[in-house]
């Protein structure tokens, strides 16, 4: 495991990695706020989805977006191996975890 402020410098880093090839981090609070969402865990960060409004204005509690964050996992996996990290992909949560190599 890596050491917590080894956690934040990669925080820090994954925040930019994907903003810099031109996605938006909604939040880096996992509470609040759509779109691209990043936070710590312990030895990793995670890096998910929210769906915004816009997106399904009915509310449908039941619509998962499974092509949108299909394409989303591939881009971020992409961009951040590229990076030099390690990615895993989570499926049913449409997260991706990513640890420094």
């Amino acid at each position: 495991m890596i050491a917590e402020e080894a956690v934040d410098l990669l925080f820090d880093d994954v925040c930019r990695t994907p903003a810099r090839a031109g996605f938006d981090i909604a939040s880096v609070n996992a509470d609040e706020g759509t779109g691209l969402r990043v936070r710590r865990e312990p030895g990793a960060v995670i890096v998910g989805w929210m769906p915004g409004q816009e997106l399904d204005p009915a509310g449908r509690r039941d619509a998962e977006y499974e092509g949108i964050r299909g394409a989303l996992r591939k881009a971020l996996w992409e961009i951040l191996t590229q990076a030099g990290y390690t990615v895993q992909i989570d499926r049913p949560s449409g997260e991706v975890r990513v640890t420094p190599t």
